[in-house]
């Protein structure tokens, strides 16, 4: 294998992990792993990550162009207190999936309030192409995606796992 080649890793399809239909309220001074996992179904996205997985890469779906909505991840090492990572303002395209409507095109973070070691990486076009949010796991293996506002009728989370997260 030459360096050209070593730069590339193994290829991993995106997942639907969760549609979410109803919107939550943001997460306050109880961010732990009891409360949080009593929350109505339909309105949180928890994704596991049980193979080690260094890095994700998210992309999201909703009902129709020009939709908005918010968003808050957070991040939970074990079995612990869930940290937020960020919240991010959710912008629907023109470009159409098949199942739930169209691809977010715009994400844009609005708000850390809490550390997270390193940046998040987002590719956002606006212009009707499929933004993704990319992120380094950090060892973490819990992830909380909440729709804070919901303007959608269904916001769909997909994740694929990366092998590393590159810096641009």
């Amino acid at each position: 294998m030459n360096s050209y080649e070593s730069k590339f890793q193994r290829q991993y399809g995106f997942k639907r992990i969760k549609t979410l239909t109803t919107a939550q309220a943001a997460l306050d001074t109880d961010k732990s792993a009891t409360t949080v996992h009593r929350l109505t179904a339909t309105g949180i996205c928890r994704i596991q990550i049980d193979d080690g997985s260094p890095a994700l890469n998210m992309r999201f779906l909703c009902s129709a162009d020009a939709d908005s909505n918010v968003i808050n991840i957070y991040a939970m090492r074990g079995s612990d207190h869930y940290i937020l990572i960020g919240t991010y303002t959710l912008t629907g395209g023109t470009q159409v999936d098949g199942t739930v409507g169209v691809f977010v095109d715009t994400i844009a973070q609005t708000a850390s309030t809490e550390v997270w070691p390193s940046a998040h990486q987002v590719s956002s076009q606006a212009n009707n192409s499929v933004a993704m949010l990319s992120l380094n796991t950090h060892g973490y293996s819990d992830f909380l995606i909440i729709a804070t506002t919901l303007n959608s009728a269904a916001l769909a989370v997909d994740v694929a796992r990366m092998e590393e997260l590159y810096e641009v």
